[in-house]
C-alpha cells in the first residue's frame, strides 16, 4: 500500500536546498504551514526567513542532541521521529512528526536540542531561525505560526493523556486516532495510516513491549478491525478504534 502523504525525492548526498518561493507556491502542506495566508510578494519575504533542507533519506539526522537551538522546523514532506537518551543510556522515542508539524521548538528553553530528530522516509523540513520570528509577524504569518505552536502544545497534551492509559489497546487505539486527526487536517484519507517506523520504535513510543504491540495488532487483524501492511495500517472498523480511544478529548 502506497504512502498517502506527500513525499520528497532526491538523494541524500544532494546538498542543494529547495527554493522556498518555488516550494511554497506548490507545497502540498502549504495550507497548514506559515505560508497559509500569504501570496505574491509576501511569499518572497517569507523566503528570507525559511531555508528548506535537502532531501533527507531514512536515518538521516535533521538535528542531534546538544545542537544549538537557534531554529525550529516545520515538516514539509515525509515522516520524522524524535529520540531522547537518559543519563543511564536508555533511549526513548518521544514523538513521530508528520507534514505540517512544528519540530524542535522546545530547544528554546535551554538553547540546545534535548533530543535527536531522524528521517524515517525521504523527507524535507523548512528551517525557521528563531531570530526571524518577529519578521514572520510583520509579513502576516503570525496567525499561522501561532496556530502551529498551539497545535504542537495540543499534540503534547493528547500524547500525555494517551500514555497515561494502563491498557495497551487504549494506547494503540489512541495513537491511531491522533494520527487519523493529523491526516484529516492534511486532507488525506484518515483510514489509511502511514507507519514507516519500525514496530520496535512504535512499541517504545507507546511504552509497550514489542510482543504486546504485536499481540494487539494481530488480534485486531484477525477480527477484521484493521488490515496490516509493511508500512501502513488500514482501519476497517473505525468505530471500534474510536471506542477504545474514548479517553482522548
Amino acid at each position: 500500500m502506497n504512502m498517502v502523504l506527500p513525499t520528497a525525492s532526491g538523494r541524500s548526498g544532494d546538498s542543494t536546498s529547495i527554493t522556498p518561493t518555488d516550494h511554497c507556491a506548490v507545497c502540498p502542506t502549504r495550507q497548514v504551514c506559515t505560508a497559509r495566508d500569504l501570496d505574491g510578494e509576501l511569499l518572497d519575504r517569507l523566503a528570507e526567513c525559511i531555508d528548506t533542507t535537502r532531501v533527507l533519506q531514512r536515518n538521516d539526522l535533521l538535528y542531534r542532541i546538544s545542537d544549538p537551538g537557534d531554529a525550529c522546523y516545520v515538516v514539509r514532506s515525509g515522516v520524522f521521529k524524535s529520540v531522547t537518551v537518559t543519563p543511564a543510556g536508555e533511549e526513548y522515542v518521544t514523538r513521530f512528526h508528520y507534514p505540517g508539524e512544528l519540530v524542535g521548538l522546545s530547544a528554546q528553553a535551554t538553547g540546545k536540542h534535548t533530543d535527536s530528530t531522524v528521517a524515517l522516509t525521504a523527507s524535507t523540513a523548512c528551517r525557521i531561525q528563531t531570530r526571524d520570528f518577529g519578521r514572520l509577524f510583520t509579513i502576516g504569518a503570525d496567525n499561522a505560526l501561532l496556530r502551529l505552536i498551539a497545535e504542537a502544545d495540543d499534540n503534547s497534551r493528547n500524547l500525555e493523556i494517551n500514555l497515561r492509559q494502563s491498557r495497551a489497546e487504549a494506547r494503540i487505539a489512541g495513537f491511531f486516532i491522533l494520527l487519523m486527526r493529523k491526516l484529516t487536517r492534511l486532507g488525506y484519507d484518515p483510514s489509511v495510516l502511514p507507519l514507516p517506523m519500525s514496530r520496535t520504535d512504535l512499541a517504545n513510543h507507546l511504552g509497550l513491549t514489542l510482543e504486546c504491540l504485536s499481540r494487539v495488532l494481530g488480534k485486531w487483524k484477525r477480527a477484521g478491525v484493521i488490515k496490516l501492511e509493511k508500512s501502513s495500517v488500514e482501519i476497517l472498523r473505525q468505530a471500534e478504534i474510536a471506542t477504545l480511544a474514548i479517553h482522548l478529548p
